[in-house]
């Protein structure tokens, strides 16, 4: 068509082809085609470019993107909306989750250039996706700029703003700055939500300050905020490593208590290890069962922590229930469970039942008879033993 007939595509048609390309993920065949729209004398309409740089910086080529963008800005075929800085900046300041401080620097880069040649103004997105770049590498400094240019220019922060500053000094440690985040927060009458009391609480569990992680979770209950499943796991999971197993208990009760939460393993898997590790296996099992009664599958690390559990306290035949019931649920025991409990039978004085122990964990049909016969027995499991030397 416009090599040997002559004819040259028109901004829609152009528009067409680009996104079909970019639908059917060919993407350089996209890049290509948009190459030509000056040649062809087309400006073509944001959407395409916008469709096309997501999917480049979804893909990790962000540096093609942000080339493009740029290019595409110089050759004056395309008219970039707001959409289309933010997905620029948003993708540079969030690199595959990262956020490497080089390219954080190169969204800021781009902001001031687009407040410089008057381009584009930035919004309350754009300023706070590279706020967020920022903290997410612990460069609360250059945040805190960053914000305050936002402030300057007549931008006004939101409560997105607010959360992402508040997380990333909790996250450094620094809980003064994050409280003063809060109440400036506040005093702009910004009302927080669940993830600015959970970053609080976040801070301060991360600095060993549990008291003061407990006391937002009041506040929290003032604003009639519920906390929600990451809250719950970060006070039970300070509450556990504080070895305040009671107070741990309590507030896995009260998560129990709300219908609108589904409770997962790694919530529950703290408070049955300090209960174990306290002495109260029985106590853990029962929060286990709990588990089950709420439809939340224990996993292979509920049941190693109660198995080895159990063996601390010299009570086998509970430890090869257990073992039993994590086989029944299709919850293969890895080689850290294996070598644990074997080790435990071994120092227990009971080697008759290691071979017995070997054909559950690999599998075996469960009956009664305690050791099978030598047929049955997995080679397998067998190499895994003598590798890891626990045979004695």
């Amino acid at each position: 068509m416009t090599t040997h007939c002559g004819y040259f595509p028109n901004a829609r048609f152009l528009s067409f082809m680009v996104n079909s390309c970019t639908y059917a993920n060919l993407l350089d065949a996209s890049v290509a085609l948009l190459s030509k729209a000056s040649q062809f004398g087309c400006r073509i309409e944001a959407h395409a470019y916008n469709k096309l740089m997501r999917l480049l910086i979804g893909h990790g080529r962000v540096n093609d993107a942000v080339a493009l963008f740029e290019r595409w800005i110089d050759d004056g075929v395309y008219s970039p909306d707001v959409c289309s800085f933010n997905v620029v900046i948003k993708g540079v300041c969030h690199v595959d989750g990262l956020c490497r401080v080089n390219e954080v620097d190169r969204g800021r880069q781009v902001l001031r250039r687009l407040k410089r040649d008057g381009v584009f103004m930035p919004n309350i997105v754009t300023f706070t996706s590279v706020i967020s770049g920022y903290c997410k590498s612990g460069k609360m400094e250059d945040a805190m700029a960053v914000y305050n240019d936002m402030v300057e220019s007549g931008t006004a922060p939101n409560m997105v703003t607010y959360n992402v500053l508040i997380n990333g000094y909790g996250k450094v440690g620094d809980m003064g700055s994050a409280v003063t985040v809060y109440q400036q927060m506040m005093l702009l009458h910004c009302p927080p939500d669940v993830v600015t009391f959970s970053s609080l609480i976040d801070g301060y569990c991360r600095c060993g300050q549990l008291d003061d992680a407990l006391r937002i979770w009041i506040e929290m209950s003032r604003y009639h905020i519920q906390p929600n499943v990451y809250t719950f796991s970060i006070v039970l999971h300070s509450l556990c490593k504080q070895n305040r197993p009671e107070e741990a208990v309590g507030l896995l009760n009260e998560l129990n208590m709300r219908s609108d939460i589904a409770p997962q393993a790694f919530i529950y898997n703290p408070v049955i290890d300090v209960l174990c590790k306290g002495g109260k296996v029985d106590e853990a099992n029962l929060i286990r069962k709990g588990m089950e009664e709420k439809g939340c599958l224990p996993d292979k690390y509920t049941y190693t922590i109660l198995i080895i559990g159990y063996c601390m306290k010299g009570k086998m035949s509970e430890a090869i229930t257990v073992l039993h019931k994590m086989v029944e649920t299709g919850c293969t025991p890895d080689n850290i469970t294996i070598n644990c409990f074997i080790t435990c039978l071994s120092k227990a004085g009971m080697p008759n039942e290691v071979d017995h122990a070997m054909f559950v964990a690999s599998g075996g049909a469960l009956s009664s008879q305690k050791t099978p016969p030598p047929s049955i027995r997995i080679p397998k499991l067998v190499k895994i033993m003598r590798t890891n030397r626990i045979f004695y």
